[in-house]
């Protein structure tokens, strides 16, 4: 089957691939990495029907992404972020999706209460 895939941010980029039903997520995105070179700072790729942000998962076969035969996919790389990169971003004022403390991080904001004796 026949599928286009928009690898840009240029809306008019796309490609056209020929697909199976059961060709694997991964197998579409390294066909989209070869025409499409990451750039430096990607650590990621994503691929989702065209128009919507719920990612394809990797392991998935195109069938069970209800992919069929005429379907246009949008193809992004990106980067995942490091509980580090996360936090220099929030201090600068870059707000990012949440997320966990180890404990060690946790911080005690209210002061110490005296004991009643």
């Amino acid at each position: 089957m026949r599928i286009t895939v928009y690898y840009s941010p240029d809306a008019d980029k796309c490609t056209e691939l020929e697909v199976e039903p059961s060709d694997t997520v991964k197998s579409v995105k390294q066909k989209v990495i070869a025409l499409y070179a990451p750039p430096e700072w990607a650590n990621t790729a994503l691929l989702a029907l065209h128009g919507s942000k719920d990612y394809f998962d990797n392991k998935k076969r195109l069938a069970q992404c209800k992919v069929q035969q005429g379907d246009a996919l949008k193809f992004s790389y990106a980067r995942t972020l490091t509980q580090q990169e996360k936090l220099q971003m929030n201090m600068q004022g870059i707000e990012t999706e949440e997320f966990p403390l180890a404990d060690e991080a946790h911080l005690r904001t209210m002061p110490a209460m005296p004991l009643p004796y």
